[in-house]
């Protein structure tokens, strides 16, 4: 520990972004969403986010992150420099940060501002060509932050609407007419929500920067201070409680703990140290704090003041305000209150400032009294907000390239006023003419809500699929919404196509798609589902929901269930993976006319990977004779809690992704390799590998855990090799670092088995980074075989082998793996694979002679006796012996970066 108080500098940064990612904590899957994006060729991609929640330093690491992702080269550019700029400048310093930015070869000389007041076409038509050519055909990525610096925060709001409604139009045409070029735009939040800018570009790809995880705001507090601040739990506790993982708020109580820490001599940090600091935080953060402040109604002010108080006396904010002569009913006060929900300064309740830090700030700084007065005033003599003052002149249409401006309302506005518009309209001409500017603005406020990703889409055309019978039989649409309702829980957990379970996923089709088929307009689904699935192909949900209207308007269909765990405070990867395996099946089947003319429903179930939600879910799902099986659940503990309720009603359960020993039943069927498979493969190759004493890191309460971790111990041990003591991830006091020591040298432990439950990933993680000098070697189980592995422990899971079900690069799955990438635009994980073929398994059960003669029974029976091929499967063969699916586990090692198969 340190003590000399001199030695080192303040690490917490405080308003200034950060461009480097040692430094940037928790955003993980953001800039693998970019990259997604990118991948699938989206050429505008919206950024959005609250001031100071880390927009800027997202934009400036992207190019770091995404360093080696082929194809495309990346050029930052901060427009809040260009505020006052006409555009011919803005636009001569964009073409000058490309050369810099790409060190581009001398030959090519960017327009200079004269040049480009003379003819401003030459950046389109003449630069940008010589930059293409010298990249050699690689991507042109354009990072554009700090849009709002360009718009202000004095124009009318409708007027802005219709001025960005012409930007989208011209940032469409612009980037078809380069399809080299991309455009990433940062805006804020507020701008964002208040004026319609996130609907204007709906069928933009979207994503939302938000507050950080527990974790990622742990990382932020202790990793820059490390060997220098030793942080007691609670005292990290105490500041997620003030800061809510707000990045600025979370360094602002940071420094000032670590210059307290530093004029005391006192490097140990406790609760107590934190609540000590609280003032001078405020202090220190009052310029960036401002920002809530200031963009806020007065209306939003007061409610904002009121909500703070009242959390401060434990009294209702309504009876504040009433004792203030306020009407709590006052269309004013309720609107405020929504529009302060709706961009993520309150919580969902909007009875609670989500950033208690900011809570105080007001507390401090504008208390209730101060506010009611100006409030009077405003509803007294309708003073109008500032922003409603001011109206946007229009640009004028004649053609693309044109950057006129005019005021047709007031000829004679001074010209500073008029100064951020002929910014604004400068800008979108560019983006016209010089194929620029398009921002992708983040992080929201908000907790880490989930990530849209509306694709701008083609235009429809027929479905040459479908039976075009409309909605000829009204019977068959009135049967069809009564089972839908009863699908259709007031917690949005189940769906046909009446609603999505995945709304934090823009896409307009989609929606206007559900409308229709709650309506039974199956026919008008059908088509408006089509173009859903062009404008998002990764999204199995729409798929699903295309097949379904197909179905609904076919005189006999059959039904399967599929349960996936959702969550809109995780990125859905699994729930996503799983459905696209069903999703792809179901297409190919319908899509082949099905079985003898019947074709498949699936209805999509959420149940969180919670037990008991689970149990309510399945209650459900068997309501529903229609439905003849069920592909799920995703987690072994799950699994387990919810199979007596399919042994109840007779309804067989095929599992693709809970491998544990302990799930038994005559209804239960498993196409994913079982623990008892992964664990004695696993235990053969640490034998193989010389290694005789090894340490097992897992949950003792999970049932995947304890099944893998039994079939490994056995088979280890009757090859002569000891296992020492197991560890427990979900113990309070786990230390991962503490553990790793003790193994290695009170044991003399060789290697760390780690087989965690979904829950408790990330400690093996930590585990892997604490055995930084790699004297442990580290096996696994499949629970680790994701994305997050690789980005979340980097160099320290280097060298890691893992037995999993199914890998895209052996020689059996190779052809899936490349129909499949080719169909969902990606790589495709092995829960896809499974799910795939659970669902070919299902399709195999069905009646192909006698539909009447499909049956939950018959189903039951006819999978014994299942047999596909590998063309039929996603390459291995399936068929089941007492409910277990005959394969073999691959190894795989995270070599550079990536999975790679162990010959």
């Amino acid at each position: 520990m340190i003590t000399t108080s001199n030695l080192h500098r303040n690490p917490y940064i405080i308003g200034r972004p950060i461009g480097y990612r040692e430094s940037l904590f928790g955003r993980e899957s953001i800039f693998k969403l970019v990259q997604e994006n990118l991948q699938q060729s989206q050429q505008l991609l919206l950024l959005y986010g609250q001031r100071r929640i880390g927009k800027s330093s997202i934009i400036l690491s992207i190019p770091q992150q995404l360093a080696e992702v082929n194809g495309f080269v990346f050029v930052t550019f901060d427009l809040s420099f260009y505020s006052q700029q006409p555009w011919s400048s803005i636009l001569a310093a964009l073409a000058q940060a490309i050369v810099d930015n790409l060190e581009l070869e001398t030959s090519i000389s960017p327009p200079t501002t004269t040049e480009l007041e003379l003819e401003i076409n030459i950046f389109e038509r003449q630069f940008l060509p010589q930059v293409y050519q010298q990249l050699e055909n690689k991507n042109l990525v354009l990072l554009l932050d700090e849009f709002d610096a360009l718009i202000g925060q004095d124009l009318e709001s409708s007027a802005i609407e219709t001025f960005t409604k012409k930007i989208f139009r011209r940032l469409s045409d612009i980037t078809k007419r380069n399809n080299k070029l991309f455009v990433v735009i940062s805006i804020g939040e507020h701008l964002a929500s208040t004026l319609n800018i996130l609907k204007i570009f709906e069928d933009v790809p979207k994503i939302e920067i938000g507050l950080l995880d527990k974790d990622s705001t742990k990382e932020l507090i202790t990793k820059p201070a490390q060997n220098v601040l030793e942080y007691e739990e609670e005292a990290i506790k105490a500041i997620f409680n003030l800061s809510a993982g707000h990045p600025y708020c979370t360094q602002i109580i940071c420094f000032a703990i670590f210059s307290r820490a530093r004029e005391k001599n006192s490097f140990k940090i406790t609760s107590a140290d934190v609540e000590r600091i609280v003032d001078t935080a405020i202090e220190i953060g009052e310029a960036g704090l401002s920002w809530f402040w200031y963009a806020f109604s007065i209306p939003e002010k007061v409610v904002f003041s009121a909500i703070a108080q009242a959390q401060e006396t434990g009294k209702n904010y309504l009876k504040l305000l009433e004792i203030q002569k306020i009407d709590a009913k006052n269309q004013l006060i309720n609107q405020a209150r929504k529009q302060l929900v709706d961009n993520g300064f309150l919580d969902a309740t909007g009875e609670k400032i989500k950033v208690e830090l900011v809570r105080r700030w007001i507390i401090k700084r504008y208390p209730l009294q101060d506010q009611i007065g100006q409030f009077r005033e405003f509803e007294e003599k309708k003073i109008p907000n500032q922003k409603e003052m001011i109206q946007l002149p229009e640009i004028v249409e004649n053609n693309h390239t044109s950057n006129i401006i005019t005021n047709p309302s007031n000829s004679h506005t001074d010209i500073s006023a008029k100064r951020p518009l002929m910014i604004l309209t400068a800008v979108a001409t560019t983006m016209t003419i010089a194929a620029s500017i398009f921002v992708a603005s983040f992080y929201n406020y908000s907790f880490l809500r989930y990530f849209e990703r509306s694709i701008s889409v083609s235009s429809s055309t027929p479905d040459n699929n479908t039976n075009n019978q409309g909605d000829q039989t009204s019977s068959n649409k009135k049967e069809e919404l009564k089972t839908s309702s009863s699908f259709a829980p007031d917690n949005n957990t189940i769906s046909r196509g009446d609603k999505t379970l995945f709304s934090n996923i823009n896409n307009r089709f989609r929606d206007q798609g559900i409308e229709a088929f709650k309506n039974g307009n199956y026919q008008e689904a059908v088509n408006l589902f089509q173009q859903a699935v062009k404008a998002n192909p990764g999204d199995p949900e729409v798929l699903i929901y295309y097949n379904n209207a197909r179905a609904s308007q076919n005189s006999s269909s059959v039904s399967l269930a599929v349960v996936v765990p959702i969550d809109s405070k995780t990125n859905n990867d699994n729930a996503q993976e799983i459905l696209r395996g069903v999703a792809q099946a179901q297409d190919q089947f319908n899509n082949n006319q099905g079985s003898n003319g019947l074709l498949l429903k699936v209805v999509i179930a959420n149940d969180s990977n919670n037990p008991e939600e689970a149990k309510q879910v399945v209650q459900e799902i068997v309501k529903d004779n229609s439905i003849l099986g069920v592909i799920g659940h995703n987690s072994s503990d799950v699994t387990k809690a919810v199979i007596p309720e399919y042994e109840k009603a007779g309804l067989a359960i095929i599992s693709s992704t809970a491998t544990s020993n302990l799930l038994k039943s005559s209804v239960f069927f498993r196409v994913v390799d079982s623990d008892e498979i992964a664990g004695e493969k696993l235990a053969q190759y640490t034998n193989s590998l010389g290694f005789k004493k090894v340490v097992i890191f897992n949950n003792p309460n999970s049932a995947y855990s304890q099944s893998i971790t039994k079939a490994f111990t056995n088979k280890f041990k009757k090859m002569g090799g000891k296992v020492l003591p197991t560890i427990d991830l979900s113990d309070k006091e786990f230390d991962p670092r503490e553990e790793v020591s003790i193994s290695i040298n009170e044991f003399q432990a060789e290697a760390a088995i780690l087989f965690p439950d979904t829950e408790h990933t990330n400690a093996t993680i930590d585990i892997a980074k604490a055995n930084d000098d790699n004297s442990l070697s580290l096996l696994g189980g499949h629970t680790l075989y994701s994305n997050d592995t690789l980005i979340k422990g980097r160099k320290a899971v280097e060298g890691m082998i893992l037995s999993v079900p199914w890998f895209r690069e052996t020689l059996q799955a190779k052809a899936f793996a490349e129909k499949s990438g080719k169909k969902w635009r990606g790589g495709i994980s092995w829960r896809t694979a499974t799910s795939f073929d659970a669902t070919q398994a299902f399709i195999q059960a069905l009646s192909k002679d006698n539909t009447q003669d499909n049956t939950r029974a018959k189903v039951l029976e006819r999978l014994q006796k299942v047999k596909l091929n590998n063309n039929q499967t996603s390459g291995y063969p399936l068929q089941f012996k007492e409910g277990e699916r005959q394969g073999q586990s691959v190894l795989v090692e995270v070599k550079d970066g990536k999975f790679t198969m162990i010959p």
